[in-house]
C-alpha cells in the first residue's frame, strides 16, 4: 500500500469520527500524515501556508475530506468523459477534457493523474 493510499485512508476513517474522537488521535504521526494530504489536496498555491497543528487539525480533517470527495467526483467524471471520446477515435476531444480539468483543477494529486491519463493518450 502507497503512503498516499495510507494516507487517504486515515483521512477518510477521521472524516466518519466525531470532533472529540478525532481529538484524541492528534499526535506527531497524525500531524504529519495531515501535512502529506494537505500537500496533496490544497490549492498547490496556497497548501505550503497551511499550519497543520493540534488547533487545526479537526478543522482540516473535514476541508480535505471535502476536497478529496469533490477531487475524485470530478477526476472520474473527467476520466469517463475522455474514455467515451478515446472509444469512438476522437482523441483530440479526450485530450481538450483533460486539459479542461487541468486548468481549473488546483490539487496537485488530481493534476498528477490526469498528467499520467494524458500521457497515454496516442
Amino acid at each position: 500500500m502507497s503512503a498516499q493510499t495510507h494516507d487517504f485512508d486515515s483521512l477518510n476513517l477521521w472524516a466518519t469520527w466525531a470532533d472529540s474522537e478525532i481529538d484524541k488521535i492528534i499526535s506527531k504521526e497524525s500531524i504529519t500524515i495531515m501535512q502529506r494530504v494537505v500537500r496533496l489536496l490544497a490549492d498547490e498555491s496556497e497548501s505550503k501556508k497551511i499550519v497543520v497543528n493540534s488547533e487545526t487539525f479537526v478543522p482540516l480533517v473535514r476541508e480535505m475530506r471535502d476536497l478529496y470527495k469533490i477531487g475524485s467526483r470530478s477526476l472520474g467524471e473527467t476520466i469517463l468523459e475522455a474514455s467515451e471520446y478515446v472509444d469512438n477515435q476522437e482523441v483530440e476531444k479526450a485530450k481538450e477534457v483533460y486539459e479542461r480539468f487541468l486548468s481549473s483543477c488546483v490539487s496537485k494529486f488530481y493534476k498528477d493523474i490526469v498528467i499520467y491519463q494524458l500521457s497515454k493518450l496516442p
